[in-house]
Parts: C-alpha cells; sequence; structure tokens
C-alpha cells in the first residue's frame, strides 16, 4: 500500500465559505495555465468546473472549448466534505482519490486537509506520480486555494 499525500491550510473563514471557494469559485484560483490538460498544448484552460452534486463530473474547458473529464464528485456535504476521482490528462480507468475535509478550530478559523489516495493502481508509475502531485498540491492548494480563501 502507498501512503496518501496528505496537505492541510488554515485559513481565516469559515468551513462554508471556504468549501464555497473550492468548489464554487475554482476556476478562479485553478492555474489554468500550467495544471490543465490544455497545458499540454501550450494553452491555458478556459475554466473548470465542478458539478455541485454527487455524481457531478469535474471537468476542464480547454482553450479550444473541448471538454476535459477531470473525474467524478463521490461526497458533497457541503462546509464540511468533498470526495471525488481524480484522473486530469490521465486514463479514466486508473482514477486517484482526493478528499476534502473543512473543519473550524476554537479560532474560528478553518483547517482545510486534503488528501490524495489510490496510487496503487498506478502500481510502478505511483512513485513518480506521486512526486509531482506532491509539488503540484503545495502550489495549487497550498497556495493559490489559500490565497484565494484570504481574499
Amino acid at each position: 500500500m502507498t501512503d496518501p499525500i496528505v496537505k492541510a491550510v488554515t485559513v481565516s473563514a469559515t468551513p462554508v465559505r471556504a468549501f464555497e471557494v473550492f468548489v464554487n469559485h475554482i476556476a478562479k484560483w485553478w492555474p489554468l495555465d500550467k495544471h490543465a490538460v490544455s497545458a499540454a498544448d501550450g494553452k491555458p484552460a478556459l475554466a473548470v468546473t465542478i458539478e455541485p452534486k454527487v455524481g457531478g463530473a469535474i471537468f476542464e474547458t480547454k482553450w479550444d472549448g473541448e471538454r476535459a473529464d477531470w473525474g467524478r464528485v463521490l461526497e458533497f456535504e457541503p462546509g464540511h466534505r468533498l470526495a471525488f476521482s481524480w484522473h486530469p490528462g490521465t486514463d479514466r480507468t486508473k482514477p486517484t482519490r482526493v478528499e476534502v475535509v473543512f473543519e473550524e478550530d476554537a479560532s474560528g478559523c478553518s483547517l482545510i486537509t486534503l488528501t490524495h489516495s489510490g496510487w496503487e493502481i498506478w502500481a510502478t508509475e505511483a512513485p513518480d506520480k506521486m512526486d509531482g502531485y506532491n509539488s503540484g498540491w503545495d502550489f495549487v492548494f497550498g497556495e493559490r486555494y489559500a490565497n484565494a480563501v484570504q481574499r
């Protein structure tokens, strides 16, 4: 078994607000120029969307208007938890899992924890994929998302 990637940020916002920014405003904070399927073509994506319901799609609107599926919403508890399958730009039959948990701390801030698991499905390719996501989540989640919630 491969250990998951775990990232956590504390933000000055309620869990409800932090959840809303993650789901409903993802296109504003996600780095569409580098962390998107469109980046393989050297162009930024137009948007990324999370359909806010269990079974909802997570997809990119590519630079040319085409859709690139990234995953499906597995759990959707506004203000508390979001989990989804994850396969942007890779084999959709080999999704990993991302879970984001939103908790209020004693000071009224929120601790948001992202856990990216399921790497076993990639077998020998798992270490390389994990290395990329480990640093990628630092930037996408730890910087871009956290800064967007603080605004």
